[in-house]
């Protein structure tokens, strides 16, 4: 069985993704944000927007049934190489909102 992430380039689709959030950031800073409450907190991640939104568009391609068994199963095991700071699972359910 063919997926579509078996026929695209996963490095092309980060590409494309990549570009898209640099543009939409870059739009986010121009508009004025609502202040932060007194003692919020939101931690960086060491894994940018774009290679989320990348393996999450992966997904949707990939065949599998469930997020966590696409990402424990594939991506964890072998997709380190295209992305260096892969969190666990659990973290990485964290980030996706």
């Amino acid at each position: 069985m063919s997926t579509i992430v078996s026929r695209l380039d996963i490095t092309q689709i980060f590409w494309d993704v990549d570009d898209f959030c640099n543009q939409w950031e870059n739009l986010w800073q121009q508009i004025p944000q609502l202040p932060s409450t007194a003692g919020e907190r939101r931690s960086q991640s060491r894994m940018c927007l774009s290679e989320v939104m990348t393996i999450v568009i992966a997904f949707h391609g990939s065949g599998y049934k469930t997020f966590k068994e696409f990402y424990t199963l594939d991506v964890l095991q072998s997709w380190h190489q295209a992305f260096p700071n892969l969190v666990s699972y659990t973290r990485f359910v964290e980030l996706m909102p």
